[in-house]
């Protein structure tokens, strides 16, 4: 199973704007492209508090052909919004909840955040690739790309320009 990290940034490394969660900063550039790469994925995996800021956009999106999960301590106080095989809730570490995949038959996974998610699927060394959109943009405060110390080493595969002043980076990160 391929797990990709994908995340828009701004140039000094925040997920969020200051106390404003969500990337509502993120370009038109990078939320067309983000809605054509996730074609490529048949399961999404978020945090709770990701899921609560999208909630809408999400359950308007949901599709029979990819599979999203969403990693909370507690699934159960989702329970309403739970549709098996298209949108479900879970309590179950980062490597279990792979197996559990794997077990499903999908193959592509995108993990779509927040910090607290990157960092419990990094550390783990599960993700294989981040795609990071790098928005021209400074915050000076807000949620980081990851929520505590980590060390991984990263072989840039390429990089694109989005529109003027924005990037698109994917990396492969060395096992």
């Amino acid at each position: 199973m391929r797990l990709t990290l994908i995340a828009a940034q701004s140039l000094d490394g925040f997920i969020t704007r200051h106390d404003t969660p969500g990337s509502d900063f993120a370009s038109a550039e990078d939320r067309a492209f983000f809605r054509a790469a996730l074609r490529d994925f048949d399961c999404c995996v978020m945090g709770g508090e990701t899921y609560r800021t999208a909630r809408d956009t999400i359950r308007s999106m949901l599709m029979p052909e990819r599979l999203r999960l969403v990693i909370t301590r507690t699934p159960a106080a989702f329970s309403y919004d739970s549709l098996p095989g298209k949108l479900e809730f879970t309590d179950k570490t980062p490597s279990q909840l792979v197996a559990e995949l794997r077990e499903r038959g999908l193959r592509n996974c995108a993990i779509l955040g927040g910090a607290q998610i990157h960092s419990l699927f990094l550390e783990v060394g599960l993700i294989d690739e981040i795609w990071l959109t790098i928005e021209p943009l400074l915050f000076g405060e807000g949620t980081p790309l990851l929520a505590r110390r980590t060390s991984a080493q990263l072989t840039l595969l390429s990089s694109e320009k989005l529109a003027p002043s924005t990037l698109l980076l994917k990396y492969r990160v060395k096992k």
